[in-house]
């Protein structure tokens, strides 16, 4: 049995790799960037299933086919000039000058916050309960609009006496609500506006002071998702997307060191080609195991290789059928010879005398039919190999025959049967 060892420099290589892969690990695990995954993952963000979260309404308006950017940076850049930028229950501490020039866009809805809700440690994805925020929290928000607003709560609204969305919405106690001179009454009732529009030349502003009709646990009122998704299409134009600001939720679009290009899609595709190739590289660099197989001369001696070789000439030639149709006529002259038939005669005298001498023995196959399909294979132009095949061992099969004997023969015929399909009829 061969021993199979281990060189010096094969281990090298097998080292120095092992520590290229274990220090590229480390280096994507201590400074790869991407995407931060924010700090609100069970809020009031697009991001977020949870009862109060928005990625609900993101997908019915998708469903509806509203174009949705969930944007972690730049949001006033890709609002479209039809559009509407949403700021959806945004959190005062994240930066107050930040919120203050989002407001400045042309066109916004602003949704003021209304409730916290705890992480479950069930399902991280889900809160185990929700919290009522102080009112003094939600003013917070409601100072950044311009002009003097005041935020009020009721228990229960019966009915609106002014609500031009269309679709009603219900919401749960307490409803929130806000009071302002300044803004003019959307959907409104009687303790205060649900949605009121502050307008500044061609700057729109619209607050929707509850933001339950536009949450998860909302919508699957489907009074409430008629009214939200109406609410966005009264402020957007036909062809405007909706654009969520996550930054006011802590999602930031963080710039990552470029090797973290490398392990991210698709660009992962190319990582994964580059390093089987340099693994095939490697693997065709490094030292064999043992000696090296020899390789296979170019020409084979023998008597075989020259069969072979001078076979696959004539095939090159296409000269196939000529020899076969040699072959026939040559057999014929042999058998004619062994037999002492008579001296001198053509081909076709020769085959005559052998049919006889062939009936008398019982042999199935005619000579004649033979020659006769030899003399047609010049003039076929496609050659089937196959034809040629069988032309040869028939004419084998009828030297053996009428030399030797059919065994079992009784002094009559036998029929054969294989006639027909390779030996043909004998002429009478």
């Amino acid at each position: 049995m061969n021993r199979f060892v281990l060189t010096p420099r094969m281990l090298a290589i097998s080292l120095a790799a092992a520590v290229i892969v274990g220090a590229a690990v480390i280096l994507f695990a201590a400074f790869g960037g991407g995407h931060s995954p924010g700090s609100d993952a069970v809020g009031p963000s697009t991001f977020s299933r949870s009862a109060i979260g928005h990625a609900g309404i993101a997908d019915i308006l998708r469903r509806f086919g509203v174009s949705v950017v969930k944007s972690r940076s730049e949001s006033l850049g890709k609002l479209r000039s039809d559009g509407v930028l949403i700021l959806a229950e945004p959190n005062p501490s994240i930066g107050p000058q930040e919120l203050r020039s989002l407001l400045a866009a042309r066109t916004v809805l602003l949704v003021l916050p209304k409730r916290v809700g705890r992480r479950s440690r069930d399902r991280p994805e889900w809160i185990d309960d929700a919290t009522l925020l102080p009112a003094g929290f939600v003013t917070m928000v409601l100072n950044l609009v311009p002009g003097k607003a005041e935020l009020v709560r009721v228990e229960e609204v019966t009915s609106w006496s002014r609500n031009e969305i269309g679709a009603t919405p219900s919401i749960a106690a307490p409803v929130q609500l806000i009071k302002s001179q300044e803004l003019r009454p959307v959907v409104a009732t009687t303790d205060g506006m649900l949605v009121g529009e502050l307008r500044s030349n061609a700057r729109r502003l619209w607050i929707l002071a509850d933001p339950d009709v536009m949450e998860n646990h909302g919508i699957d009122a489907p009074s409430n998702a008629a009214f939200s998704v109406a609410l966005i299409d009264a402020l957007r134009g036909r062809n405007g997307n909706a654009v969520f600001d996550e930054t006011v939720h802590g999602y930031v679009e963080q710039v990552g060191a470029p090797w973290t290009l490398l392990v991210e899609f698709p660009f992962v595709l190319v990582t994964l080609q580059g390093a089987i190739a340099v693994a095939l590289l490697l693997w065709a660099t490094m030292g064999r195991f043992g000696a090296a197989l020899p390789s296979p001369p170019a020409l084979q001696s023998g008597k075989h290789g020259l069969i072979q070789n001078t076979a696959k000439l004539f095939e090159f030639a296409g000269y196939q059928a000529v020899i076969v149709q040699r072959y026939v006529h040559a057999i014929v002259r042999d058998t004619a010879r062994q037999l002492h038939g008579p001296a001198g005669p053509s081909d076709a005298e020769a085959a005559a005398w052998l049919d006889r001498v062939g009936v008398a023995r019982g042999v199935d196959v005619a000579c004649a039919t033979l020659l006769l399909r030899a003399d047609d294979l010049p003039q076929e132009r496609r050659r089937d190999p196959g034809k040629l095949a069988s032309l040869a061992r028939d004419t084998y099969r009828w030297k053996r025959e009428i030399i030797d004997g059919v065994p079992g023969h009784s002094g009559r015929r036998r029929v054969d049967s294989r006639r027909g399909a390779k030996g043909g009829s004998r002429p009478g």
